[in-house]
């Protein structure tokens, strides 16, 4: 599945917004990929799995805002990056619940 594999990434690092756009479309970006694309950042997002943000001074710094601005400020980022964010865009990290449901996907 396509969030297990994501979230397993995120076990030993942030998650680049790159990746996700990566694991959803597998370098096709028509409009169902890209659909597919903002389906799985909505259901981490809302499932509370992961967090945007950025890299800061003080090392991750969370996006502020409810999960629907993040996922409307996740859109404009990949429209801005022409849906091939390619090691650009922002980050997500995994949230407590994120790091449980990747290890135990790990586990299995």
């Amino acid at each position: 599945m396509t969030i297990a594999a994501i979230l397993r990434s995120g076990l030993d690092d942030w998650i680049l917004l790159d990746e996700v756009a990566w694991e959803a479309m597998l370098g096709d970006a028509s409009e169902t990929n890209r659909a597919a694309t903002i389906r799985v950042l909505d259901r981490m997002f809302r499932d509370g799995l992961v967090v945007p943000g950025a890299l800061g001074e003080s090392g991750f710094e969370d996006w502020p805002g409810s999960p629907d601005q993040w996922l409307a400020q996740a859109h404009a980022e990949l429209e801005r990056l022409g849906w091939r964010p390619m090691g650009a865009g922002s980050w997500l990290r995994l949230t407590d619940l994120g790091e449980r449901v990747a290890r135990a996907d790990q586990d299995e």
